[in-house]
């Protein structure tokens, strides 16, 4: 084995090759100009939220404890990280923060490290104006004023969710097209609409058919609804399917079991109308549901689709997954008691300490003969982006993994790593070692060989309190223990952010192959 170091300006040698070199001493926190004082009190601009404009990257990372040696591949992580200061920063929110794509690289027990931005034409347009040009979104900017000459309609922030498609690093937004990156050096490359399948948008939450490998989304645009299916063999959209919802939900995830694809119609909006003017453009309102929240199923081989009310005035967050059983489509998932800017106080949009609430696990069952939905609270642990063993979507599933959010503290958002057994109705919770809190969303990667659906490793990004730094957490999720199998030091801090997806050894050498052939 040769050891290998880059040239500047020359792409990495093929991660799965390479033998690291020692990594010189991790730099010391920094900060982008003045961001500490960009709005003080404003927690998604401080503690782990803090911004790290510089990219970086490192070999031979310090470990403590022992990466498992069948963990061979990628995590790829998505921060939101504004890169320069926003224009009104005591409504900034963390939904609209610049993503930069961080790869941690991992085998024979050693890891390696890099982080570059998501370079979209909309970033491209702010580096050269030396600012941020674009208003915030979510809780609006007053004035908001034109856009510069030359900038483009709308900002593609490119920050919500990153993976491998068709030899792609695609990072995602629902605001825009996906961005596709090389999966080594992370250059950016454009953006990606699955050969001419898509043309606007489509959903950072994707899912990946068990047994085809092909990807599953949507885009949600109004009140008007796509459900797609790109074939991983080609990367081509082959199956379609459009229709309308009556409101401007805030889709931003959705659950599929073998037969079906289901959607949530919250009171949680996305109003671009409000955005023109300078208001919250995600919006609670209550009043679009006379009736409370429905359930939507769309049948995902004739395309028929059924409407079952629930009832009541919540939101879905994120869901583990759903299945069919005895006639009936089980959905487990995290709800929450609102979402956004209440529609009667618009000019007064909602604090960032108080913008989201505790979310509670749910499950939802419809049954498909009666067409009644009913639901029912499955654990007192509040959390938040939960995941499954992906070798189980579409399929029952018996353990869930989350980030639990008991406290909400005044400079972190969650504070420990959880395990739902559903079969026994237990949830096993850990919290970090030493300095270590908000833990991002685990990523669940199986065993070699594995023999069970819990048999493998939980993935998760942590905060050090004490360097300001981030640290990648390896956890047995078969036996959850408050001291992890290994602590993997970071040379920065990964801004905390939302979610992202392992890449084994062979995906991504296929995809580094293939990109580097073209």
């Amino acid at each position: 084995m040769t050891t290998t170091a880059p040239r500047p300006g020359h792409p990495l040698p093929d991660p799965m090759t390479i033998a690291p070199r020692a990594a010189a001493q991790p730099p010391a926190p920094r900060l982008p100009q003045d961001a500490a004082g960009w709005a003080p009190g404003n927690k998604f601009l401080e503690g782990p939220f803090t911004p790290w404009t510089e990219e970086s990257e490192a070999y031979d990372l310090e470990v403590d404890g022992e990466i498992p040696a069948d963990l061979a591949g990628a995590l790829f992580r998505i921060s939101a990280n504004p890169r320069f200061e926003p224009r009104d920063p005591d409504r900034y929110h963390w939904w609209e923060g610049d993503g930069m794509v961080c790869g941690i690289y991992l085998r024979e027990g050693r890891a390696a490290y890099r982080t570059r931005w998501a370079l979209t034409d909309s970033m491209k347009f702010e580096v050269e104006q030396g600012e941020a040009v674009y208003s915030g979104f979510a809780n609006g900017t007053p004035a908001p004023g034109p856009l510069p000459e030359g900038a483009p309609s709308a900002k593609n922030v490119a920050n919500t969710n990153v993976g491998i498609f068709d030899d792609h690093l695609l990072v995602y937004f629902e605001g825009g097209l996906p961005y596709s990156m090389h999966p080594e050096t992370l250059e950016t490359q454009g953006t990606y609409d699955f050969h001419g399948g898509i043309d606007v948008l489509c959903t950072a939450h994707f899912k990946t058919d068990p047994d085809s490998g092909d990807l599953l989304f949507f885009a949600a645009t109004g009140p008007t609804i796509t459900w797609y299916r790109a074939d991983v063999k080609t990367g081509q959209v082959v199956d379609s399917h459009t229709f309308d919802i009556k409101v401007p939900v805030l889709m931003h995830d959705f659950a599929v079991s073998d037969n079906y694809a289901i959607f949530f119609v919250t009171p949680a909006q996305f109003r671009f109308d409000h955005i023109m003017r300078g208001e919250p453009g995600v919006v609670w309102d209550e009043a679009s549901l006379p009736h409370g929240v429905q359930i939507v199923l769309m049948d995902r081989r004739t395309h028929a689709v059924t409407w079952h009310e629930v009832g009541g005035h919540w939101a879905n967050t994120h869901f583990y997954n759903a299945y069919e059983q005895d006639g009936q489509v089980v959905i487990d998932g995290h709800r929450i008691t609102r979402l956004g800017t209440p529609a009667d106080r618009l000019h007064t949009p909602v604090g960032s300490h108080s913008w989201f609430p505790p979310a509670l696990p749910h499950r939802w069952r419809v049954d498909l003969a009666t067409g009644r939905a009913t639901e029912q609270m499955t654990g007192g642990t509040a959390g938040e982006f939960p995941r499954i063993n992906d070798a189980v979507t579409g399929r029952r599933h018996r353990y869930g993994y989350f980030v639990t959010t008991r406290a909400l503290a005044a400079d972190t958002m969650t504070d420990g790593l959880a395990k739902h057994d559903y079969l026994r109705d237990a949830t096993t919770v850990v919290e970090g070692p030493d300095h270590l809190t908000n833990p991002g969303e685990p990523v669940f990667v199986a065993r070699e060989n594995a023999t069970a659906e819990d048999d493998g490793y939980l993935l998760t990004l942590w905060w050090n309190r004490e360097t300001g730094l981030s640290e990648l957490l390896v956890h047995d999720a078969a036996d959850l223990r408050h001291t992890p199998l290994a602590r993997v030091k970071l040379p920065s801090r990964v801004p905390f952010g939302f979610h992202g997806n392992w890449a084994d050894h062979t995906v991504l050498g296929h995809a580094v192959a293939q990109q580097d052939s073209n």
